[in-house]
């Protein structure tokens, strides 16, 4: 390994050493001076051994730097769980990127900031929320906002944009309220290499639409895989592209940075440019396009590993590519060790390794079995062995790459996205060149609209027809019987709540037997970042039923987006009508996908499973009310002895109605509530008639009606009864087991065990 494979040493050795210092929290002067022992052992004994150890301690030590050490780690530490008033001076390092509507994003390089009237140094990188248009990348500016430390997500299966960000090395944020609060100090040169990149960019983002203007799905598809911007890609067709294994195409990564390496490699070679010469233009053309791109970590990578791959080919001796492989894994992380926890390196990683190791046999296994009898002269080959050969050299080798690719892959994509895509091998056999044949069209569209907008047009018209030809692949491809199907996570009890936070929204789910529930579908925002994740975590694209407690939009404004995505077999709805728009548009979309309501009233009941049901407590038929929370569906839940009551936003004239009619109906163990639009809290008396032993309700400081109320909090400790405010807790998961009831909070890992009781 010390020979043939020197940098795979090294890699392992520093893998470690990452692993452990983030592992145990020692302070990084233990890892420098293991780094130094061990380099004074090596220098005695001069084995190998003692110098993987200096390598790995020394990797250890700068991961403590660039993480628990840095100035970053500092800044959130000093500023905690408030927000802080500060003025942030550096530069802008990153394209503004949209973030809701009329605001945009971008990470801020600061210099130095100001707190409490103190400048001091900060020589961190904070990411900056700010009204659009944003300032550009290269310029230097002044940001005024409330500086907070990102939070963790609350909601499970959430994507988590503190860790994602923290592996960047960023750990707070700014919120600028108003355009003034970003100052321009000074635009970015107009011959900065970032103010260039951007240019390059909005110019071929341009170029590539000239003459299809009238197909924006395809002018998007095409920005999408030349540049890596999928914000115009509808959502609807991303999942695609997902589901067969094909969304790489929309991350530039090694297959955009390969083929642009190949396609520059071809042209210098016609060109009659020599290997070495070649390969000196080639690589800063590949870090520029990883500019061009956004700088991120997914192309930088690539780049990075092209480079060493094409260094590489330059030296007299033939390169071993599996040691130039843990070459630029050793590299990437000497830039910035956080990469080995990122899934795009190790998906990278891995795939790359496996197509190295394993598609050379493969393609060798399949010529064998193809290849007439090796002792035959080629010259007496029939017609049908002969276009049998050339088949398996030029289609065998595809096929090897794409299946050691994917097997590459297999066991990070279960773990990542809980998914097996059976449709992603067939499918990137034909993808993959087709997308070669696209960035070469792409390639020649740009050098065209150098000169000539109508010469751009020309090849960007040969485009939408390959592109037109690659959509309908996938959307074949994703339409198949058995294309993907999801792995969920094993249950951990028989019935399982999840009751989301959604701040003053709602949703809650329910699990039983392979079956799950919905309860409200929580607001529009929530769907694609909250509710499908969490589904697809549970192996499931949407849920056996969908209960709507009332017209809130914060209730049930993602209803539609979910019945769309996958419909529900079941819609479960009050008699009641009311004057929610949301509502009235929920309807007619169910309608138009055929997809049949039940209406229910008190005295209703759903089967969840055999051992689960769902009571309707409220409201009767013709019941006259005003508000839509006086109008809510009140449901409970009988899980063997175990009971869940859903009250909603259920309000005091629905409390004093289910205590004249439904009383003795009321008694649960947990009561899942939100808040009535009045702000008033949960009488006492229907507390007392519930009788619960736990309570979850929904919890925030805007608006002030759905904040906590003090005195409501201090009679719930007067009896004993254990709150779970989600502004604190966070998603709150109710496990129902035949010894008792366990209540967790997600966001800050509380936990409550009740023993049932015997009714």
């Amino acid at each position: 390994m010390r020979q043939r494979l020197p940098f795979l040493g090294l890699l392992l050795a520093a893998t470690a050493g990452i692993v452990a210092s983030h592992i145990f929290s020692w302070p990084s002067w233990i890892f420098l001076a293991g780094s130094g022992v061990s380099f004074a052992a090596w220098l005695f004994t001069r084995r190998s051994l003692w110098i993987y150890a200096a390598a790995g301690c020394a990797f250890g030590c700068v991961h403590i730097w660039q993480t628990r050490e840095s100035v970053s780690w500092q800044l959130a530490e000093m500023v905690g769980s408030g927000r802080v008033l500060c003025t942030a001076s550096g530069s802008v390092d990153s394209d503004p990127a949209p973030f809701g509507e009329g605001r945009e994003r971008f990470t801020l390089g600061v210099r130095s900031m100001e707190i409490d009237g103190r400048e001091f140094p900060c020589p961190a990188d904070v990411i900056v929320t700010a009204k659009s248009p944003g300032p550009a990348r290269g310029d230097r500016v002044r940001v005024t906002g409330a500086l907070t430390v990102l939070p963790p997500p609350r909601n499970p299966a959430a994507f988590d944009e503190r860790a994602w960000m923290r592996l960047r090395g960023i750990t707070c944020g700014i919120e600028a309220a108003a355009p003034m609060d970003v100052l321009v100090l000074r635009p970015a040169p107009w011959y900065s290499i970032p103010a260039i990149a951007s240019r390059c960019s909005a110019w071929m983002e341009k170029t590539l639409r000239v003459g299809i203007g009238d197909d924006p799905v395809v002018g998007d598809l095409l920005v999408g895989m030349v540049l890596g911007v999928t914000t115009s890609i509808p959502d609807a067709l991303q999942q695609d592209f997902r589901n067969t294994g094909t969304f790489h195409l929309f991350s530039v990564s090694g297959l955009h940075v390969g083929m642009i390496a190949l396609i520059l490699w071809q042209i210098l070679k016609l060109a009659g440019v020599r290997r070495r010469w070649a390969v000196a233009v080639i690589i800063p053309a590949l870090f520029f396009y990883a500019l061009i791109t956004g700088w991120k970590p997914s192309s930088l990578r690539a780049a990075v590993m092209s480079a060493i791959f094409l260094i590489g080919l330059t030296s007299s001796r033939r390169p071993v590519p599996v040691n130039s492989l843990c070459a630029a894994g050793f590299l990437i992380l000497v830039q910035w060790t956080s990469e080995l926890f990122n899934p795009g390196f190790q998906l990278s990683f891995l795939v790359v390794l496996a197509i190295l190791l394993w598609a050379v046999p493969l393609h060798d296994a399949i010529r064998r079995h193809v290849h007439p009898d090796p002792f035959v002269p080629r010259q007496l080959w029939t017609r049908g062995q002969q276009l049998g050969a050339e088949s398996a050299d030029q289609l065998g080798g595809l096929f090897a790459v794409s299946l050691a690719a994917w097997a590459g892959s297999f066991p990070l994509t279960i773990a990542y996205f809980h998914m097996v895509s059976l449709s992603a091998l067939p499918a990137n056999l034909v993808i993959v060149p087709l997308a070669f044949v696209i960035m070469v069209t792409a390639c020649l569209a740009l050098a065209g609209g150098l000169f000539s907008g109508f010469l751009a047009a020309v090849f960007n018209n040969a485009n939408w027809a390959f592109t037109k030809i690659l959509l309908a692949v996938v959307q074949v491809s994703a339409a198949m019987p058995l294309s993907h199907f999801l792995i969920g996570m094993p249950e951990t009890a028989p019935v399982a709540v999840t009751v989301f936070d959604f701040g003053a929204g709602g949703a809650s789910a329910i699990e039983s037997v392979g079956k799950i529930w919905m309860v409200d579908s929580g607001p529009g925002w929530g769907t694609d970042s909250v509710i499908k994740p969490w589904l697809r975590s549970r192996g499931r694209e949407g849920p056996d039923g969908l209960l709507l407690t009332h017209g809130d939009s914060r209730h049930i404004g993602g209803a539609a987006a979910l019945a769309e995505s996958h419909p529900p077999p079941r819609v479960v709805d009050s008699t009641l009508n009311d004057r929610s728009p949301v509502r009235g548009k929920l309807h007619n979309r169910l309608q138009e996908l055929g997809i049949p309501k039940s209406l229910m009233r008190a005295g209703d009941g759903i089967g969840i499973s055999r051992s689960t049901t769902l009571t309707v407590l409220h409201p009767l038929s013709g019941l006259m009310k005003n508000e839509a929370d006086d109008k809510v569906l009140v449901v409970r839940l009988d899980a063997g002895e175990g009971r869940i009551l859903f009250l909603s936003d259920a309000g005091p004239a629905t409390q004093e109605w289910l205590l004249e009619h439904q009383r003795h109906e009321l008694r649960a163990d947990v009561l899942v509530a939100g808040r009535h639009r009045s702000g008033i809290p949960i009488g006492s008396e229907f507390v007392d008639a519930v009788h619960p032993r736990a309570i979850v309700s929904t919890a925030t400081h805007f608006p002030q009606s759905e904040a906590p109320d003090p005195m409501w909090e201090a009679m719930l400790a007067d009896r004993g009864i254990p709150l779970f405010r989600q502004d604190v807790t966070g998603a709150v998961r109710i496990e129902i087991q035949r010894e008792g009831m366990k209540i967790l909070g997600f966001a800050d890992g509380s936990e409550l065990v009740l023993p049932l009781e015997t009714r």
